[in-house]
């Protein structure tokens, strides 16, 4: 299935919640809790990675991908959602 994303990076950790930055634009991305993984857990899993490449979907499902493969097709690319459960996405 092929899903319009954008390319941003990773502004900011918080307690639960990442920054995600693309040019101007601004969002925060608040964890849910997941079976075997708090919210906290899925932003710490994170820290090391501000200031990195991760992907948004324009529309749809929210998802957080920060693993990619090239492509079928020249200029496109494959990317791997992380297993995070996302409550909400809101624009700053």
């Amino acid at each position: 299935m092929k899903i319009a994303a954008e390319i941003g990076i990773i502004e900011k950790i918080g307690p639960d919640y990442i920054w995600w930055r693309n040019g101007s634009d601004r969002s925060q991305v608040n964890f849910g809790d997941l079976r075997n993984m708090t919210k906290e857990d899925c932003a710490a899993s994170l820290v090391g990675l501000v200031g990195r490449p991760a992907v948004m979907p324009v529309s749809g499902p929210p998802f957080i991908a920060v693993d990619f493969l090239p492509g079928d097709f020249e200029g496109t690319m494959k990317v791997l959602p992380a297993n995070f459960s996302i409550a909400s996405v809101e624009r700053l």
